[in-house]
């Protein structure tokens, strides 16, 4: 057979661009070292451990490379402002850090008496399509940035 020394399957799972492999440490005071402000008892522990851990599983360092660590923190700062909007109330002083995530839009009209401001946020819907609630946060539409950089789709090979 013509193809009898050559790995087939070892070339599919090449052009795959699928990456597997083992990450480095990355916990909890990794993460508040790069955002101090899901700290001090913002975010309850047991949360910020469980998205630190699904992190781990999900993003992985042979992929990202030097951007890893970047990519973590994204990750993991996205969720958590999801998280916090669904844990503080309207009156939460929370607030503040909850709005600073939100993915902001286009800014297309403002007026002065009484105060109003239009945003657009078509455009941010269109770049970020069939990426979910990842266009919800500024944390999230920067991850997306960085892993369609780091990530040119799998690829199928017969």
């Amino acid at each position: 057979m013509m193809y009898s020394d050559i790995d087939v399957f070892g070339i599919i799972a090449a052009a795959s661009n699928i990456r597997t492999g083992g990450n480095p440490e990355y916990g909890v005071d990794d993460f508040l070292a790069a955002y101090p402000q899901f700290g001090g008892g913002t975010v309850p522990d047991v949360i910020l451990r469980a998205w630190v851990n699904m992190a781990q599983s999900s993003i992985h360092k042979n992929r990202y490379h030097d951007a890893w660590e970047i990519c973590m923190g994204l990750y993991i700062a996205h969720w958590l402002t999801l998280y916090l909007q669904t844990a503080a109330g309207a009156d939460d002083p929370m607030q503040k850090k909850i709005a600073a995530g939100l993915a902001k839009g286009l800014q297309t009209s403002k007026s002065a008496g009484d105060i109003s401001v239009s945003y657009d946020f078509g455009s941010i819907n269109e770049d970020f399509a069939g990426w979910g609630a990842y266009k919800l946060t500024s944390y999230g539409q920067q991850f997306v940035t960085m892993a369609r950089m780091y990530s040119v789709g799998g690829m199928v090979v017969w």
